[in-house]
């Protein structure tokens, strides 16, 4: 006799991957055959995860179309069956999966674009935090400055890209019917929640490395490593390139706190 367990087992891998074949012994034909009942549950299982994928991904639904995205669906919901209840986080390797589909075709900006959707779907979901102020700083020295370490917000996202992601995504809103050449160069943005307000910055190259390495946990003075020196390559040029970039990424409110290294990170 089989187990409880074991028939759930068989209901998943027949619904999400073996096919109606590995589950058809189990059920009865009544006027319809095992097969064809078994392939209704199917059916509404790759819809519902084609849904999920939709909520998240609009804008790589629209570049590729409708009957395009529905087959990407279905073998994504192959490769990556849902192994949750809550299918909120179900995307989560859609980008991935895009990549390794398109990799090194004229396609293969689309995974850009999927990582900026994500990263949107991700900040969406996150705890809101109150943001760092630059007053806030002022509890420290000049000299304390290069010894900080800065939180990063939860509901802050950085996506780089060598496509012009965000142009893309811009694009391709309801009412927008922009063409964007993908030689452009690519594009570095940052995604911050304000409340229920979600918003998406352009930074240049600079900044947004400099923002990666605090995120990452570096102190201040060693996250700085701009691609060029300030004007006529002066270290005092580049100590006010570096001004810029935090006064930057402190307006975005990117950051919930700062702290002396080794210190817990702390706000007023």
């Amino acid at each position: 006799m089989n187990s409880l367990r074991s028939i759930q087992a068989a209901c998943y891998r027949a619904f999400t991957s073996d096919g109606p074949a590995s589950l058809a012994g189990l059920v009865r034909s009544n006027g319809t055959t095992p097969e064809q009942r078994i392939e209704i549950y199917r059916n509404n299982n790759r819809e519902i995860c084609r849904k999920a994928l939709t909520a998240s991904y609009p804008v790589i639904e629209r570049l590729v179309g409708d009957t395009c995205f529905a087959g990407l669906a279905r073998e994504y919901t192959r490769v990556h069956p849902s192994r949750c209840g809550d299918l909120q986080h179900f995307g989560t390797n859609f980008a991935a999966f895009l990549d390794r589909t398109y990799a090194n075709s004229r396609f293969s900006y689309l995974c850009s674009v999927a990582d900026l959707e994500w990263a949107l779907e991700e900040v969406h979901l996150e705890p809101d935090e109150r943001p760092l102020a630059v007053p806030e700083l002022d509890r420290y020295g000049r000299d304390d400055y290069g010894d900080l370490v800065f939180t990063i917000r939860r509901a802050v996202r950085l996506v780089g890209s060598r496509f012009p992601c965000l142009s893309i995504w811009r694009a391709n809103q309801p009412g927008n019917d922009d063409r964007v050449d993908l030689d452009r160069g690519g594009e570095k943005v940052s995604v911050v929640r304000h409340g229920d307000d979600l918003r998406m910055h352009l930074l240049d190259d600079d900044t947004f490395a400099l923002a990666a390495q605090l995120a990452a946990g570096e102190r201040l003075q060693d996250a700085w490593n701009p691609r060029t020196r300030g004007p006529e390559g002066t270290d005092q040029g580049a100590a006010s390139d570096l001004t810029v970039a935090l006064r930057t990424l402190l307006g975005l409110d990117l950051f919930a706190g700062a702290a002396p290294g080794g210190s817990p990170s702390v706000t007023s």
